[in-house]
């Protein structure tokens, strides 16, 4: 029985000593993985409110025609929405962009879709198919070249930059605080866009954006 219990320990022993010795290898993993990640963020432009817009030129519509920033100088305020086909969470908002879009046109608002994803269910006829499907009135633009969303910063799908009448930047999240529609109980976006038409700053003026990540290559 003292063999056995001698046996057990040891035993014991050594598969501790198995685990502790892992640890240090486990954190350099974690740590090559948080550089990684660390060095493509760096290679993003990050936008804060405030700051001047980033103006595009010549990104193909789904209606196969270039289009540019300054096609909305007219605007009072430019939502730019990153998004995508591919992704639930894009997907879950796209009967809400539309309604946005349609309630906030006739005061002003335009709202713009960009895609930068290359994956073949996000490129252009894809994206052509998704727009007739549900009916978008809006621009929805591809940026095979992706440098639209690195300006901006975008991240996630969908991830959205409201721009005031000076196209400066007063908005950066999210579309509201839930993916599902029944349980959303604040409109952060809708909330914003009220405030730059009342000529004031938005109370909330970023949120954390929540989607699937854009695929940066």
């Amino acid at each position: 029985m003292k063999k056995t219990l001698r046996s057990f320990g040891m035993g014991m022993s050594m598969a501790i000593a198995a685990a502790i010795s892992a640890v240090p290898t486990a954190f350099a993993a974690d740590a090559t993985a948080d550089g990684a990640a660390n060095k493509a963020n760096a290679a993003h432009k990050k936008l804060a409110v405030g700051d001047a817009a980033p103006a595009w030129e010549g990104l193909i519509g789904v209606d196969d025609q270039k289009h540019s920033l300054g096609e909305h100088a007219d605007a009072k305020a430019v939502v730019v929405v990153f998004t995508c086909n591919h992704c639930p969470v894009a997907q879950a908002y796209q009967d809400r962009l539309i309604e946005i879009a349609n309630d906030y046109q006739d005061k002003g608002v335009d709202l713009v879709a960009i895609n930068v994803n290359n994956m073949e269910a996000d490129k252009l006829p894809a994206m052509k198919q998704r727009a007739e499907e549900k009916g978008f009135k809006f621009d929805y633009l591809y940026d095979p070249s992706q440098e639209i969303g690195r300006a901006y910063g975008a991240a996630v799908t969908p991830h959205v930059f409201l721009l005031d009448g000076a196209r400066n930047v007063a908005y950066i999240g999210a579309v509201d605080d839930n993916m599902n529609e029944s349980k959303v109980t604040k409109q952060y976006l809708r909330d914003a866009i009220d405030a730059v038409l009342a000529g004031s700053k938005p109370q909330t003026e970023t949120t954390r954006p929540v989607g699937c990540g854009i695929q940066y290559e």
